[in-house]
């Protein structure tokens, strides 16, 4: 391992920090695979001897600051690496941070909107209201009277969120061998983290974030997502509306009878699965402090930074996933993880096979009232990581937000059940399919890839000859071609043609049925007819060609 001068500093004050709170078995190691210098420390401080390993823990990644505070926060949701008082310290990280200086923050917020913060506000309260790893919040108002909330970035965050990460980059190898301790592969964490870490360093991504989230929830009874100043917010601040309410850590304070409570978990669950399997955008991180009960009873989001995507093609491998699993169809489980590319070639499919039959059947006759999400996706993750199984990145943060959501959810409602999480699932998942408009897209957008693959069969086999060409290969074709050859190509060729056809006028025909102009025009009625008409006839025919053409073969 080599160290670049360049952050040698900062690799001597986190191995410093690392012996203060008695973790200097890893600094041991570093050293003993380090290239560029050795770390001599005075050993765990008093005060760190008498904490718990979980405080020592938590403490060290605090004093460690915003990278490693990110990645206490992310290990705070992984029960299967540590038992629950480790867990209970890291989840302090979300709270517990360090304020820097108000006159500080103040110039900031001056140089970032370019101009004296009263032509702005009208209040700005003297202290932060809260501090994040990143950031901290200040109450203020707007000219106008509005209530808002403004978050200012600390200050040279970015410069040591960087040259953390190049350190984590560079020891990756080191940290590994720790995996059989922890459980933990440090190299994808880190690639996870400085995604995740660059994306929140700028404040304009999470004002485009909670906009759209703003979209999803515009109309909601339900969900109410805060209004984002975009004319006032920049990389490294953020205006956003203010909250009156009641943040769901709190609600312990406050008296709140079980169908009250489960009302809010019912809430979070739906509004959920409504951002990720209808707009397959969703929120990341919903812990109880990113989320308040309104006093009309909604239930408001704030805090996007950590945001998830899903395609619908990824969703639907997920859905196919959940129904082979259900139904315990081993062979379909494979056949879809094949078609994601999620396995390795060199995978025991035998071993696969067995472990997969155990882990359906071991939770298949669970009553629900008894089933954890986070046990099972807890399995799961264990699975993936014993068979080299790499699903899509999507499905991993799809997972541990769920696993987020569980536990939030447990937390407010002692009676939760998984049944209402699978409840909601299917519910979605039933208006997914039955939605035409959606279908009659995704259809088209099939017709429009398999068009798109047919004519560039053209180009590909050009690249091969010429690529042939290039490299005095020869071919000899001679003695395939034969007239049996050529009629079985024009017939494939024939058939797929027609079959674009096909798709071509049933998606125009529906997509002009669906039309709001159909009422106004009759001819535009008539021809949509025309084309069911058309492609009713070329749907008769190809299935005629194919029956003969199976017929002839058969001879």
């Amino acid at each position: 391992m080599r160290i670049s001068y360049k952050y040698l500093g900062r690799y001597k004050e986190i191995a410093g920090v690392l012996i203060k709170y008695g973790f200097g078995f890893i600094v041991d190691r570093l050293n003993k695979d380090s290239m560029t210098a050795k770390v001599v420390g005075h050993g765990p401080s008093i005060k760190s001897k008498s904490m718990t390993t979980a405080q020592r823990l938590k403490c060290a990644l605090e004093e460690l600051g915003p990278t490693y505070i990110k990645i206490g926060q992310i290990l705070s949701t992984r029960k299967d690496i540590f038992d629950d008082e480790i867990i209970g310290e890291l989840s302090k990280l979300r709270d517990n941070v360090e304020m820097f200086d108000n006159d500080v923050a103040m110039a900031i917020l001056d140089e970032e909107l370019g101009f004296p913060r009263d032509q702005v506000f009208s209040y700005i309260s003297q202290d932060p209201i809260a501090a994040a790893s990143i950031g901290q919040v200040y109450e203020a108002k707007l000219l106008d009277g509005r209530k808002v909330v403004i978050k200012i970035q600390r200050p040279g965050i970015e410069s040591t969120i960087k040259a953390d990460i190049s350190i984590l980059k560079n020891i990756a190898s080191s940290l590994n061998s720790i995996k059989k301790d922890f459980n933990l592969d440090v190299e994808e964490l880190i690639k996870e983290m400085e995604i995740q870490l660059l994306r929140e360093l700028d404040y304009k991504f999470e004002s485009v974030n909670g906009v759209k989230l703003g979209k999803i929830f515009k109309n909601s009874s339900e969900v109410f997502i805060p209004e984002i100043f975009s004319d006032y917010t920049s990389k490294k601040i953020l205006v956003m509306e203010k909250i009156e309410g009641v943040c769901l850590s709190e609600l312990d304070q406050h008296y709140l009878d079980d169908q009250e409570k489960k009302r809010i978990v019912d809430i979070s669950v739906r509004s959920f699965f409504r951002q990720a399997m209808t707009c397959g955008f969703f929120h990341a991180d919903p812990h109880p402090g990113n989320m308040y009960i309104l006093d009309d009873g909604r239930l408001a989001y704030i805090d996007f930074g950590m945001i998830g995507l899903i395609d619908d093609k990824t969703l639907g491998y997920l859905n196919q996933l959940i129904i082979a699993s259900t139904n315990k169809n081993i062979d379909k489980i494979i056949r879809v993880l094949t078609d994601m590319d999620a396995m390795s070639v060199d995978i025991n499919t035998e071993g696969l096979r067995r472990d997969l039959l155990y882990l359906i059947h071991y939770y298949y006759d669970i009553p629900f009232d008894r089933l954890r999400i986070t046990d099972i996706l807890d399995e799961v993750f264990r699975f993936m990581r014993n068979h080299k199984i790499k699903l899509p990145s999507q499905l991993i943060i799809l997972g541990k937000t769920v696993i987020t959501l569980e536990g939030t959810s447990r937390g407010l409602y002692n009676d939760f059940s998984v049944e209402s999480i699978a409840n909601s699932y299917l519910k979605y998942y039933r208006e997914e399919k039955v939605d035409i408009k959606r279908n009659l897209l995704r259809l088209k957008s099939n017709v429009d890839e398999y068009y798109y693959e047919w004519i560039t069969v053209p180009g590909q086999i050009k690249t091969i000859l010429s690529i042939l060409e290039k490299n005095n290969m020869k071919l000899e074709l001679g003695e395939l071609k034969s007239p049996s050859l050529d009629n079985s190509i024009k017939k494939f060729t024939t058939q797929m043609s027609m079959s674009i056809m096909l798709a071509a006028c049933i998606v125009g025909s529906s997509l002009i049925l669906a039309s709001s102009n159909i009422q106004n025009s009759i001819m535009i009625k008539y021809v949509s007819i025309i084309g069911f008409m058309i492609s009713f006839v070329i749907g008769i025919t190809l299935v005629f060609l194919i029956f003969r053409n199976n017929y002839h073969n058969k001879k």
